[in-house]
């Protein structure tokens, strides 16, 4: 039964959005609404009168010996205008502009591609049995559960350059001047200083999850962790789920994980710390506490997972 307070502590970013696209709709949206309104009314009116009267009259006499005449002239003119004007105008303007994009975070990209696996039986739940027993396909995409450790090559190599720059190179020389070794501790120092940057390239690296007898190497982003403020083996020695890609087996004989493959040498540094374990050895018999190597190479009941999810 699924657990709802499982708490997501790792999620590869790039790995969802690549599968996302694969199955899902896969395209980005947003909203956005724009709506600009203009109104205008205008309205006018005049009106006015003029009348005009002229009036003009004369009148003339004339009086003569035998005659007599007489003129009259009247002359009357009116004018009458009157005028009316109206005028009404009314303007509205209207300017919509909408745009529509749908943006999905990361995390509900998760979800849906969650749900699509789980609608469509893509994920396949696998027990300790399945890892036992080597019933695991490269290419499957799994959830699994176990116990994440702190073993690793990476945790060595750091531990082990740090003890060496605490006693200093000539001091660990002359307590191992007896052992019949052919490597001195300065040679020691300069490989694991490379080694460390090789296995730091890119930000990822190499967690053991233990599964019963069987183990699941998870090759892991730090930069994917949600908080990164964290130290990765904060979250070591707590059972949790993870969810993921096969990529590799150890189903057949010939068939390993080698946790130096990073290298693309691992022959070569698997030989190195086997000629490192006789002056490793001597220190530890005089008294000075030396790391643990962590097996090399996993031939059997092992997994190489790309985790897309990890839950506490």
């Amino acid at each position: 039964m699924e657990n709802p307070f499982d708490i997501l502590v790792y999620l590869d970013d790039t790995l969802v959005k690549n599968l996302a696209s694969l199955v899902l709709t896969g395209y980005i949206e947003t909203i956005t609404l724009t709506k600009a309104v203009d109104r205008a009314i205008e309205a006018g009116m005049k009106e006015g009168d003029k009348i005009e009267s002229t009036n003009q009259g004369s009148l003339t006499r004339i009086e003569r010996e035998g005659f007599k005449d007489r003129n009259q002239f009247d002359s009357n003119n009116n004018l009458e205008h009157h005028h009316y004007d109206k005028n009404i105008g009314a303007r509205r303007f209207v300017h919509e502009e909408q745009k529509i994009q749908t943006t999905f975070t990361t995390f509900v990209l998760n979800g849906n591609l969650m749900s699509y696996f789980n609608e469509h039986n893509e994920l396949h739940r696998k027990e300790v049995d399945d890892i036992e027993n080597d019933n695991v396909e490269v290419g499957d995409l799994i959830e699994l559960e176990g116990t994440i450790t702190s073993s690793g090559v990476l945790s060595f190599v750091e531990t082990l350059m740090n003890l060496i720059e605490i006693f200093g190179c000539d001091y660990l020389n002359e307590l191992t001047k007896e052992c019949n070794g052919k490597m001195k501790f300065e040679m020691i120092q300069k490989m694991l200083t490379y080694l460390k940057s090789i296995l730091n390239c890119n930000n990822t690296q190499d967690l053991i999850m233990k599964v019963g007898n069987g183990r699941a190497v998870l090759t892991i982003n730090k930069n994917y962790f949600m908080n990164n403020t964290c130290n990765v083996f904060d979250k070591i020695n707590c059972h949790c789920k993870v969810i993921g890609k096969v990529i590799k087996t150890c189903k057949e004989e010939e068939d390993d994980i080698s946790l130096l493959r990073k290298t693309g040498q691992e022959k070569f540094y698997e030989n190195c710390f086997e000629m490192c374990k006789p002056l490793l050895e001597c220190l530890k018999k005089n008294g000075i506490m030396i790391p643990e190597c962590p097996d090399l190479r996993i031939n059997k009941s092992g997994i190489q997972i790309m985790p897309l999810n990890i839950y506490m």
